[in-house]
C-alpha cells in the first residue's frame, strides 16, 4: 500500500512539474514583448513668475509676470521585452500641450521727466506649453491570477519642453505703452519616471489597464529658470503581449 502511494504520489508530482514548466515555456513565449497604449492626465498645476527689464528713454522699464499653467492631457505609448517571466526593460514615449494666458504689470518711464512711471496692465497674451518626453524603464512583474498582473517600474526620463514666455516689452516711441513681447524658449529636463501599473487580460494576449507614476524633471530656460517638466501622472490604456 506503501509503496502503491509512493508511485501515485511521484507520478503526480512528475505531471505537476512537466505541466509547470509547459506552463513556464508558454508564458516565457507569449509574453516576451509587451506593448500599452494610454491616455490619461497630469493634474498638477504650475505657476512661472518673470521679470523683465528694459531701457527706455535713458532709464528702465520693467516688468512683473504670472504665467498659470493648469493640467494636462497625455498621450503615451511604451514597448517592452521580458528578460524573464518577473523582470523586463522596456522604452516609452509621451506627449502632452496646453495653453495659458500671462498676467502682469509694466511700469514704463515718460518720454519727457525723468523718474516718472505709469503703470501699464499687459496681460492676456496667450501662450502655449508641450513637451515630447522619452523615458527608459526597468519593469518588475508581479503575477495575481492568470488574468490580473501588476508591475512596478523605475527609470530616467527625458522632456524636451517648449514654452511661450514674454520676455522683453515693445514701448512705441513718445509713449507710455508697453507691448509684451512673447518668444518660444525651449530645453531638455532630465529626471525620473518610478510608478505602477496593473493589468487585466480579456485573453492571452490582449487587456486593459491603468497606471500611476511620476513622470518629470525640470529644466533652465533662459527667461525661467527651474521650469518644471511633468509630474504625478495617471491613466488608463490598453494592453497587448507577443
Amino acid at each position: 500500500m506503501t509503496t502503491k502511494t509512493t508511485s501515485v504520489t511521484v507520478l503526480l508530482i512528475g505531471l505537476f512539474l512537466s505541466g509547470a514548466s509547459v506552463a513556464s515555456a508558454q508564458t516565457d513565449l507569449e509574453t516576451k514583448i509587451f506593448v500599452h497604449v494610454n491616455v490619461g492626465g497630469q493634474p498638477a498645476s504650475q505657476t512661472l513668475d518673470a521679470t523683465i527689464s528694459v531701457p527706455v528713454y535713458g532709464q528702465t522699464a520693467t516688468a512683473a509676470t504670472t504665467q498659470s499653467i493648469g493640467g494636462k492631457a497625455i498621450f503615451d505609448i511604451m514597448g517592452g521585452y521580458r528578460l524573464r517571466p518577473s523582470i523586463g526593460v522596456a522604452v516609452g514615449f509621451s506627449s502632452f500641450s496646453n495653453s495659458a494666458t500671462i498676467a502682469g504689470t509694466a511700469s514704463v518711464p515718460s518720454p519727457l521727466f525723468f523718474n516718472q512711471f505709469r503703470t501699464v496692465d499687459i496681460s492676456g497674451a496667450g501662450t502655449s506649453r508641450s513637451g515630447r518626453n522619452v523615458y527608459v524603464l526597468f519593469v518588475w512583474f508581479r503575477p495575481i491570477t492568470h488574468k490580473i498582473e501588476i508591475a512596478l517600474f523605475a527609470g530616467p526620463t527625458f522632456t524636451r519642453v517648449k514654452q511661450d514666455l514674454i520676455t522683453s516689452l515693445a514701448v512705441p516711441a513718445g509713449t507710455q505703452n508697453a507691448i509684451p513681447i512673447v518668444e518660444s524658449q525651449s530645453g531638455t529636463a532630465k529626471g525620473a519616471n518610478v510608478g505602477f501599473d496593473g493589468t487585466y487580460l480579456f485573453s492571452a494576449h490582449y487587456g486593459a489597464g491603468i497606471f500611476l507614476r511620476y513622470n518629470g524633471g525640470s529644466v533652465d530656460l533662459p527667461a525661467a529658470t527651474g521650469v518644471r517638466a511633468g509630474g504625478f501622472q495617471m491613466g488608463i490604456g490598453l494592453r497587448a503581449r507577443f
